[in-house]
């Protein structure tokens, strides 16, 4: 099966995974009853929303600021980039906008190919790391069930942590060690798959291994940490002005079931997965009734369309205004870069 028959094969079932949930989500809401919803949340909850949203973003071009190297990457156009890649990312089927981003580094900054690609791969490993144990923390410390062995249990969420922050950092050795154990096996059954998979562990090693910094990493971490708190306070103030009155930890679990929903890949630009995400979220942690919790979830991923959209139309209007820097940095940043 070649390269690009593979490719279309994960758009149609994108395609048909994003249609089928959609079918069935709709059926779900009382649609009469959705402007209902919206008048839920007064002006400031909105505001206040947007704000948070806008603060995610900063600390996001913050974070790729690290990744790149620092000084070298000017704010007037990494911040920018930042936004109006954010929203192509969220606009754009089969994560097609994240191309945009290594697309605008180099031909806005002159960033090599590869430190783009480094940073936007170091960033979403960080940011999911982040998720995966904010939420195993959360649901340990809300369910009653685990109340006697809670302190254990967080201990070793917390181990686990620690275990995956050096694993991701060490990552690109690790990934090496593999590939030259498998590599006897892997040239012994010389089959296009094997070669794919050797490129694959290749490329996955050269990208973790440009993170093995020590100040620039954990730099980059405590950021990660940052952008976690803006994009749950972002749904925490929508979700309070809807009704959600469930402890401080039940809210972050349903909140890190939504924003990791949006990192499965196969789906059309989030949709359907999101919702069904929150509204999976919200009627086992929250008690909500299924079209009460299908609808937020709609209006939740409506918003974050929205607001992407208001701030990557402004990133795209800074991006084409403000001048290039000279050429002379801008080698100075290709050349800097990790």
């Amino acid at each position: 099966m070649t390269a690009k028959t593979r490719q279309r094969l994960v758009r149609l079932l994108s395609i048909g995974v994003t249609a089928g949930l959609l079918i069935v989500l709709v059926g779900r809401v009382e649609w009469g009853e959705f402007d209902e919803l919206l008048a839920r949340v007064p002006l400031l909850g909105w505001c206040v929303a947007l704000l948070a949203y806008l603060a995610l973003n900063l600390l996001r071009a913050l974070r790729f600021r690290i990744l790149l190297g620092g000084e070298e990457s000017p704010w007037r156009l990494l911040l920018p980039i930042t936004l109006y890649h954010n929203f192509l990312v969220r606009a754009l089927p089969f994560k097609l906008g994240e191309l945009s981003y290594i697309a605008l580094l180099r031909s806005r900054l002159n960033y090599s190919m590869e430190a783009g690609l480094s940073s936007l791969f170091g960033a979403r490993l960080l940011e999911l790391l982040i998720i995966v144990m904010v939420f195993a923390a959360s649901i340990l410390s809300s369910t009653e069930q685990l109340a006697a062995q809670r302190d254990e249990l967080l201990i070793v969420v917390a181990l686990t942590f620690a275990g995956s922050v050096l694993a991701l950092y060490y990552g690109g050795a690790l990934v090496q060690r593999l590939h030259k154990l498998l590599r006897p096996l892997l040239v012994r059954h010389d089959s296009n798959l094997s070669r794919l998979l050797q490129t694959r562990l290749v490329q996955l090693a050269d990208e973790l291994s440009r993170i093995r910094q020590p100040r620039l990493f954990f730099s980059a971490l405590f950021i990660s940490c940052f952008t976690y708190t803006c994009s749950f306070l972002t749904n925490y103030v929508l979700l309070r002005a809807l009704g959600l009155s469930v402890d401080l930890p039940g809210a972050i679990a349903i909140i890190s079931i939504g924003m990791f929903a949006s990192a499965f890949p196969f789906t059309v630009s989030g949709f359907g997965v999101v919702e069904v995400a929150w509204s999976f979220g919200l009627m086992q942690l929250a008690g909500w009734n299924e079209s009460d919790a299908t609808a937020t979830g709609f209006l939740l991923h409506g918003f974050q369309l929205f607001a992407a959209a208001i701030y990557g139309l402004a990133g795209y209007v800074l991006i084409h205004i403000a001048p290039p820097p000279d050429s002379s940095s801008q080698e100075e940043s290709g050349r800097s870069a990790i």
